[in-house]
């Protein structure tokens, strides 16, 4: 058993992340997009989300949701498909974190891979100036 990764954002921000992270890392499997548009309905987008929670459970895999910001409609939406060991909610998804948490996946519980991806998430964010001085 695998944990799947659900990327859900506003626009085609989460597509774009694993595009980025295929672009150094090569074809990822196990990876799903939920794009929010503005013009989205809240029932459908739920719809669409627990269809890809499905696919990845009838694989057996739990599944972590990487959302784009705590607060806004993808983390809202995704918080009602929380499943303690089946299905966790991280927000705050960048690259660095996406790529870490592909990396490591098959090495760790869906608990441990939603602590990783916070800590990896926290850990990417630099200032620039800081490092440089």
């Amino acid at each position: 058993m695998t944990t799947g990764i659900l990327v859900i954002t506003h626009c085609m921000l989460g597509k774009e992340l694993v595009n980025a992270a295929e672009l150094i890392l090569g074809k990822i499997s196990n990876i799903l997009c939920v794009s929010i548009m503005e013009t989205a309905a809240s029932e459908d987008i739920l719809k669409t989300i627990e269809e890809k929670i499905i696919f990845f459970r009838n694989k057996g895999d739990s599944v972590l949701i990487l959302t784009d910001m705590f607060g806004g409609t993808p983390s809202n939406l995704s918080l009602s498909f929380l499943e303690k060991n089946i299905v966790e909610v991280v927000t705050g998804v960048n690259l660095p974190m996406l790529i870490a948490v592909v990396s490591v996946r098959d090495q760790m519980g869906l608990s441990e891979l939603g602590k990783f991806a916070q800590d990896e998430g926290r850990r990417s964010v630099k200032m620039a100036g800081e490092l440089l001085e």
